[in-house]
Protein backbone atom coordinates (compact mmCIF):
# COMPACT_ATOMS: atom_id res chain seq x y z
CA UNK A 1 0.00 0.00 0.00
CA UNK A 2 1.42 3.37 -0.99
CA UNK A 3 1.53 6.27 1.42
CA UNK A 4 1.11 9.66 -0.35
CA UNK A 5 2.26 11.50 2.79
CA UNK A 6 5.66 9.80 2.53
CA UNK A 7 6.20 11.20 -0.96
CA UNK A 8 5.31 14.70 0.20
CA UNK A 9 7.69 14.41 3.16
CA UNK A 10 10.54 13.30 0.91
CA UNK A 11 9.80 16.11 -1.53
CA UNK A 12 9.84 18.65 1.34
CA UNK A 13 13.13 17.27 2.63
CA UNK A 14 14.74 17.43 -0.82
CA UNK A 15 13.44 20.97 -1.29
CA UNK A 16 14.89 21.95 2.09
CA UNK A 17 18.26 20.47 1.21
CA UNK A 18 18.37 22.32 -2.11
CA UNK A 19 17.29 25.65 -0.59
CA UNK A 20 19.70 25.22 2.32
CA UNK A 21 22.55 24.49 -0.06
CA UNK A 22 21.74 27.58 -2.10
CA UNK A 23 21.63 29.79 1.00
CA UNK A 24 24.89 28.30 2.27
CA UNK A 25 26.57 28.89 -1.07
CA UNK A 26 25.42 32.50 -1.19
CA UNK A 27 26.61 33.14 2.35
CA UNK A 28 29.94 31.48 1.59
CA UNK A 29 30.42 33.64 -1.47
CA UNK A 30 29.48 36.86 0.28
CA UNK A 31 31.81 36.13 3.19
CA UNK A 32 34.70 35.08 0.94
CA UNK A 33 37.93 37.07 1.08
CA UNK A 34 37.42 38.48 -2.43
CA UNK A 35 36.96 42.10 -3.25
CA UNK A 36 33.29 43.12 -2.91
CA UNK A 37 32.92 44.26 -6.50
CA UNK A 38 34.32 40.95 -7.79
CA UNK A 39 31.91 38.97 -5.63
CA UNK A 40 28.91 41.07 -6.70
CA UNK A 41 29.82 40.63 -10.39
CA UNK A 42 30.22 36.89 -9.88
CA UNK A 43 26.85 36.63 -8.12
CA UNK A 44 25.16 38.71 -10.81
CA UNK A 45 26.58 36.54 -13.60
CA UNK A 46 25.68 33.28 -11.84
CA UNK A 47 22.16 34.41 -10.97
CA UNK A 48 21.56 35.41 -14.59
CA UNK A 49 22.83 31.98 -15.66
CA UNK A 50 20.44 30.25 -13.23
CA UNK A 51 17.58 32.45 -14.44
CA UNK A 52 18.23 31.59 -18.09
CA UNK A 53 18.54 27.88 -17.32
CA UNK A 54 15.27 27.95 -15.36
CA UNK A 55 13.54 29.78 -18.18
CA UNK A 56 14.79 27.17 -20.65
CA UNK A 57 13.70 24.33 -18.35
CA UNK A 58 10.20 25.76 -18.01
CA UNK A 59 9.88 25.75 -21.79
CA UNK A 60 10.66 22.02 -21.68
CA UNK A 61 7.96 21.40 -19.06
CA UNK A 62 7.17 17.87 -20.22
CA UNK A 63 10.65 16.69 -19.32
CA UNK A 64 10.48 18.23 -15.85
CA UNK A 65 7.01 16.79 -15.22
CA UNK A 66 8.13 13.33 -16.29
CA UNK A 67 11.23 13.46 -14.07
CA UNK A 68 9.24 14.70 -11.07
CA UNK A 69 6.64 11.93 -11.49
CA UNK A 70 9.37 9.32 -11.91
CA UNK A 71 11.27 10.56 -8.85
CA UNK A 72 8.18 10.56 -6.63
CA UNK A 73 7.17 7.12 -7.91
CA UNK A 74 10.69 5.78 -7.28
CA UNK A 75 10.90 7.29 -3.79
CA UNK A 76 7.49 6.01 -2.73
CA UNK A 77 7.67 2.48 -4.11
CA UNK A 78 7.28 -0.39 -1.67
CA UNK A 79 10.51 -1.99 -0.59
Amino acid sequence: MKNPKFGRKVFKILTGVIVGSAIGSILGLTLAPKKGSETRKFLKDKSMDVFLRSKRALKENEKIGFFKKWLIKWLTKDK
